[in-house]
């Protein structure tokens, strides 16, 4: 990679799974590339890390850096339990600075493309960015990878209002096997908490919205849901994070969005792995040939409105949530309707 220069065709800002997939796309052409990451290692994230079928499929990572494959799942409610299996992997968990350094290590040998960590982005103009407090680049594209607190979404002062909280224990134990899933509209409302394992640990967490369920209210619930189970956190690591699904736009002029800086993260299952590549893709493709369409930003947002669909409804049942919940219980036996329940919202 070569050394940073004052003027780049793109800069990057972030170096997450967009910035990286991003930056991967357009190592295949001649421009000039800076991607630029505030922390001084790439990859650690506060993250579930789980990574979904349709994930494996399109990223093609390699197996061996999977931590725990699963081919069944359980699903609780407090009216009844289930488990789901599979032939193939249903889901899988990843550490999230290992993923990094896969995507990393299909940039290292490019000779157009040039990562620097330690960078913040202190300001940003329509043609530069300035970081560190002083020095400046010059760029004809500008790629805002850089999460749900997107300071060049902020540049370009576009309002946020639907972000999702998730928050979690990470747990050094290896005591968990099983992949779960728990729904309770007392505790929960629309949402869920869940136990996926990893090699060595594991994330034991739920989500909300804070507009329909307050952060102070979910880490109560959370709270008493984690007695009721007898998880012992004692040595768990608390995080927080949040998850922007607020879906304005990816193109502004010269500026582009992808992953939760655009809003494309998911306010009903928290997923955004897959739509930060996805996205981060389809964002080079279009600096590389301006009649492209994106079609693939489009497959997301058709999934987004189901699932922000599905959400909606959820909440407007109310009290009649953990009924619905028992519902699919026996319903997801069928495996046929399994699969066209996740290939419209998974």
């Amino acid at each position: 990679m070569e050394e940073a220069k004052t003027n780049y065709d793109i800069v990057i800002i972030g170096a997450g799974p967009a910035g990286l997939a991003c930056a991967t796309e357009l190592s295949k052409s001649d421009l000039k590339v800076l991607v630029l990451e505030q922390k001084d290692i790439i990859g650690p994230k506060v993250c579930a890390g789980g990574l979904t079928r349709k994930d494996l499929s399109h990223i093609k990572i390699p197996k061996q850096l999977l931590d725990v494959r699963f081919k069944k799942m359980t699903l609780h409610t407090p009216l009844a339990q289930t488990t789901i299996e599979d032939d193939n992997d249903m889901i899988c968990t990843i550490d999230r600075e290992k993923f990094a350094n896969w995507q990393l290590q299909k940039l290292k040998d490019s000779a157009n493309v040039t990562i620097k960590t330690n960078c913040k982005a202190i300001a940003i103009d329509k043609d530069k960015v300035t970081i560190n407090d002083s020095f400046a680049i010059n760029y004809k594209y500008l790629v805002g990878a850089d999460g749900s607190f997107s300071a060049i979404r902020r540049f370009l002062k576009i309002e946020t209002k639907e972000t999702a909280i998730a928050i979690q224990y990470i747990i050094p134990t290896e005591k968990y096997k099983e992949l779960e899933f728990f729904f309770d509209s007392k505790l929960f409302k629309a949402w869920y908490a869940w136990i996926f394992p990893h090699k060595g640990y594991v994330s034991i967490g739920c989500m909300c919205d804070p507009r329909n369920l307050s952060a102070k209210t979910l880490q109560q619930n959370f709270d008493k849901w984690l007695r009721k189970n007898e998880i012992d956190i004692s040595k768990g690591k608390f995080e927080g994070y949040a998850i922007n699904y607020d879906y304005r736009g990816y193109k502004f002029g010269n500026i582009f969005l992808a992953g939760d800086a655009a809003g494309l993260g998911s306010g009903l299952t928290g997923e955004g792995i897959y739509q930060a590549i996805i996205s981060g893709e389809e964002v080079a493709k279009t600096i590389l040939n301006e009649k492209y369409k994106a079609p693939k930003i489009k497959e997301l947002l058709e999934t987004k409105r189901l699932q922000n669909q599905a959400m909606s409804t959820l909440l407007k049942i109310g009290p009649l949530r953990n009924l619905f919940f028992a519902a699919l219980v026996p319903a997801v036996k069928n495996k046929k309707l399994v699969k066209q329940i996740l290939k419209r919202v998974a």
